[in-house]
């Protein structure tokens, strides 16, 4: 039974962040993230910038409620919980939980994405681990 709570709250952790991601991503493309860092003369990495601030906030509440609430599996936990963010970004015109959602993910981002999507693919996966191993860090300090 406990399986069966640690995989819902890590899909319901996931639909927060899907959704935390998505409005960073908005809000970068619409460059109101970073407003005073917006360069003329490297428009790219002013945008990853941003998504590196608004991914960087998103994913630090669901690693921050991992660790608070599954400390015992919290790699099992963010594992699920990115996979099915993965599954909800790349179902974006498709239904939610269509299981081909991280392959297209994965398509669309790494294989035939410009630069822009590879790093967003690296932000939404690499961002939440890295937080919850900081977190842990500063656990043993």
């Amino acid at each position: 039974m406990n399986i069966i709570k640690l995989v819902i709250l890590s899909l319901c952790i996931s639909i927060g962040y899907y959704a935390l991601t998505i409005v960073a991503i908005g809000q970068s493309a619409a460059g109101n993230l970073l407003w005073w860092f917006n360069s003329s003369e490297y428009p790219m990495l002013a945008h990853l910038a941003q998504n590196f601030v608004g991914i960087g906030i998103a994913a630090l509440i669901p690693a921050f409620i991992i660790r608070s609430y599954e400390p015992a599996r919290q790699w099992i936990a963010i594992t699920i919980m990115i996979l099915a963010a993965m599954l909800l970004h790349g179902n974006m015109h498709y239904m939610p939980w269509d299981p081909m959602g991280i392959v297209r993910f994965v398509n669309n981002t790494l294989f035939y994405g410009d630069i822009g999507a590879k790093v967003l693919f690296f932000y939404i996966l690499l961002l939440p681990i890295l937080w919850l191993m900081l977190l842990k860090r500063m656990a043993r300090v």
